[in-house]
């Protein structure tokens, strides 16, 4: 009787483990139940439970599961990783840490838990030791594009990129159709200027996992540069309103190939961009697809141009009224230091505590241009204004100076030639490169850098000085 529990029960976990790898979920939690049954005790059982358990998010009753097999197993380095796994999801790094750690003292050659390690100290900004983890799963697994991959983003945030460019390299000799190791050397060229050769790899972004760039399925061809007088082009936004905001700079340069210009934007942009003289109609709802004939992602119109460094399209101001600002000073400044916090890395985001000596100036006239978030003394909460962005312009129109981290408040003043004050953090975007303090897509912005390991007072505190 013994055996044939034992013969049901292997056959009932066998089933579960292939229905769980192939998503069938409920069929999988079935099967178990049929398992626990038969032995309730069984530690196949409780680890395959605490993986069906993880599959569907549920953190802590899986790290039940992996803690009844880690009191029968206690130097089982799987369970221990396993266990790592269910504290990261919840953004508890430190915690996660002790297992991994613990595993690769019992297992130094586990390269998934070193893989883990490294990625926890990237999240907490802890770079120096996220390479060095990498740099050992690298030399575990010398085949493995993704530790490659994964060793150059840490590199590259480090501020390395150099050898990070060599890690992207490998990554792609190893696995030249994986759209993650292009889109990692499309960010390294674009960081380092070199745009003409970063805009075909940037076209890999459709392709990428999880992406949230929206596929809708069009028909018409997409726009490749050409000369069509009699043909109606539909720009499309695909990304953040910053992102939009930038490249909306284009419409110049497309009218002069194409007879019409349809932009489809979010609501919010709508009346901001409505008075852009090259556009033809603005619309914020997908278009009926005979009213276009070809089309285009705003953000692939650099591309569409080959545009280098020299030929992005600069102009001082795009939306709204530039106005000539000879002021050797600033009295009426807008501020906005927190991003939307979608990002599951925000490091973009400043403490609104590292403004403090900022804030304690009598002389400026200081405007909260930030939404979600209750500004401290002494600044003037302007979000009941900032009904979209059309309503948002014309506060920043009546402002000296604008200071914001990298956001769409930052992209709007740039777009309007007022003077902006970009806070970048020690991982800045592609569009930001390295080093420089002034920026190719704006000429009315100064960047000022976080240096790694250094607090974003820091940075406040020279702000505050050139003011």
């Amino acid at each position: 009787m013994a055996a044939k529990n034992d013969s049901d029960l292997n056959f009932l976990l066998s089933q579960a483990q292939t229905a769980r790898l192939d998503s069938q979920l409920e069929k999988a939690s079935t099967l178990l139940e049929k398992a626990f049954q038969i032995n309730s005790e069984s530690i196949p059982v409780l680890m395959e439970k605490g993986l069906l358990y993880q599959q569907c998010n549920q953190w802590t009753a899986a790290r039940q599961c992996f803690q009844s097999v880690l009191s029968a197993e206690p130097e089982n380095p799987q369970v221990l990783n396993a266990l790592g796994h269910t504290w990261q999801a919840e953004s508890n790094f430190s915690e996660a840490l002790k297992f991994w750690e613990k595993a690769i003292t019992i297992q130094p050659d586990y390269a998934d838990a070193w893989q883990n390690i490294g990625l926890a100290h990237e999240h907490m900004n802890n770079l120096s030791e996220a390479i060095s983890a990498h740099q050992k799963v690298v030399k575990l697994k010398p085949t493995d594009a993704r530790a490659h991959r994964l060793l150059g983003m840490s590199q590259l945030d480090f501020g390395l990129l150099t050898a990070a460019g060599k890690c992207f390299d490998r990554a792609l000799e190893l696995d030249p159709e994986n759209p993650e190791n292009r889109w990692q050397k499309f960010f390294i060229k674009a960081l380092n200027g070199n745009f003409p050769s970063a805009w075909a790899d940037y076209e890999c972004r459709f392709e990428l996992p999880g992406r949230t760039t929206p596929d809708h399925g069009f028909r018409q061809p997409k726009w490749q540069g050409e000369t069509s007088p009699d043909k109606t082009l539909l720009l499309h936004a695909e990304q953040g309103y910053g992102d939009t905001i930038q490249m909306v700079r284009y419409t110049e340069k497309v009218s002069k190939h194409v007879g019409k210009i349809i932009l489809w934007i979010p609501p919010a942009l709508a009346g901001l961009m409505e008075p852009i003289q090259q556009i033809d109609e603005v619309i914020t709802r997908k278009p009926n697809e005979d009213t276009f004939d070809i089309q285009l992602p705003l953000m692939s119109l650099p591309g569409v141009f080959n545009d280098s460094m020299e030929t992005i399209p600069r102009q001082v101001s795009y939306l709204g009224n530039s106005q000539k600002d000879n002021k050797s000073s600033y009295h009426k400044i807008g501020i906005c230091w927190a991003g939307s916090g979608n990002q599951p890395l925000d490091r973009r985001s400043i403490p609104v505590e590292a403004f403090h000596y900022l804030f304690s100036r009598t002389d400026l006239e200081l405007h909260s241009l930030q939404i979600g978030h209750t500004p401290p003394h002494p600044l003037h909460d302007r979000s009941g204004e900032m009904t979209d962005f059309k309503a948002t312009s014309e506060i920043i129109q009546n402002l000296d100076l604008v200071i914001s981290i990298d956001t769409s408040i930052a992209h709007l003043a740039g777009a309007m030639g007022k003077p902006v004050w970009i806070l970048l953090n020690f991982a800045p975007d592609w569009r930001w490169g390295v080093e420089k303090e002034h920026s190719d897509w704006y000429p009315s912005a100064k960047l000022f850098r976080q240096n790694y390991g250094k607090p974003w007072s820091a940075v406040i505190n020279q702000l505050c000085r050139e003011l």
